[in-house]
């Protein structure tokens, strides 16, 4: 429950800015970006009680950069729209013959509160020396790439050799950065995102279901 109240403030937190701002003319803003990485999930609380994970396995992530919301003169406050598969595969441990299998198909949010409005670049300080300079730059990258995400994956049918077939619609968390090129002036962009994803589901038992992943993603961002 708790859960999924956080899923659901931050995909309202999220629906609510887009409404009320209005778009600007940002690097960010109008990308479309591709990404193809793998993720580690693990099975917990009542699904990790029967199941446990195959082990690594892919994933792709599409994410649409919508809305800026400057609030100084070198950050605004992103907003994204992100979709994906992510297939599961997962050993019942009871039999440790048969397997469950599951597509989540996340449809949902990205908040990135401290991305730089127009590049690094364009970011002035007072250059101090001693590598102190590079370590400031660095800092704002991360910075620069850091999100929460939230959202829903409907549909989800998980199916196993010998046992009915079953429908959730589970809810989604995480966290993580996304890393870009130092070239937001380019139509075209390399990109590199790490972070954690939280899938949360009921059971019929009223009980609940995580499955809780590491990701990594390596993709394509080019600006319409």
């Amino acid at each position: 429950m708790f859960q999924k109240k956080i899923s659901l403030s931050l995909l309202l937190l999220i629906g609510c800015m887009a409404a009320f701002a209005q778009k600007t003319k940002l690097s960010d803003n109008g990308r479309l970006d591709i990404s193809i990485g793998l993720a580690n999930p693990k099975a917990e609380a009542v699904f990790g009680q029967f199941y446990k994970s195959k082990g690594i396995q892919p994933r792709l992530t599409l994410e649409y950069g919508l809305i800026g919301l400057p609030y100084s003169k070198q950050f605004h406050a992103r907003v994204a729209a992100i979709a994906g598969l992510e297939p599961g595969s997962f050993t019942n441990k009871t039999t440790m013959l048969t397997e469950a299998k599951m597509t989540n198909k996340p449809l949902g949010g990205r908040f990135y509160p401290l991305a730089l409005r127009n590049g690094l670049d364009a970011v002035k300080w007072k250059h101090v020396g001693y590598f102190v300079d590079e370590a400031l730059l660095g800092a704002l990258w991360f910075l620069n790439g850091f999100y929460l995400e939230a959202g829903t994956s409907p549909g989800v049918t998980i199916k196993e050799e010998g046992y009915a077939d079953v429908s959730r619609s589970p809810s989604f968390s995480g966290w993580g950065i996304a890393l870009y090129d130092f070239a937001p002036e380019n139509k075209l962009r390399f990109k590199f995102n790490f972070g954690t994803r939280k899938y949360k589901w009921t059971n019929a038992s009223n009980t609940s279901s995580e499955i809780k992943s590491f990701c990594v993603d390596f993709g394509l961002s080019y600006r319409f």
